[in-house]
């Protein structure tokens, strides 16, 4: 089986399923990142860079969009020269939150995609309001 992972800082949250997969005889697990200091046995790393930081105009609220772009960007990009070398994943798994996966589906479209949607937004409880020195009011304070 040929399991293709995408998440920019490996392993991330597939430490013990990328461990799991690759010990398997017959396994060839692929593991696209931005980290080039770790490794797992008999797993690949393909370490990514965005060809180009986000653009100082871009509006604030706007600069993670780009980034994610530019991640997927640089992922699929890769993945379409692991296509080339032949390594088609029988199953893809990443993260959604920094955009490795966005476009892998337009690379692989019959390959099922596995995501990790780890980021759940609301005004109050999660990524807002959880820190009493910080009022919900004072971050739409930069509402423009």
């Amino acid at each position: 089986m040929k399991i293709l992972f995408a998440h920019q800082n490996f392993p991330g949250q597939y430490l013990h399923l990328a461990r799991h997969l690759s010990a398997i005889p017959g396994n060839e697990v692929v593991f696209i990142t931005q980290r080039k200091d770790a490794s797992l046995p008999g797993v690949r790393n393909v370490v990514y860079r965005p060809q180009r930081p986000v653009s100082n105009g871009v509006h604030h609220y706007l600069r993670e969009t780009e980034a994610g772009v530019l991640n997927a960007q640089e992922v699929a990009r890769i993945a379409l020269s692991l296509k080339e070398s032949g390594f088609v994943p029988d199953v893809m798994l990443g993260h959604n939150g920094w955009g490795e996966i966005w476009y892998l589906k337009d690379v692989f479209p019959q390959t099922p995609l596995i995501g990790y949607f780890e980021f759940f937004y609301r005004f109050q409880g999660a990524d807002v309001g959880f820190d009493p020195e910080v009022s919900p009011q004072s971050c739409s304070a930069g509402w423009s």
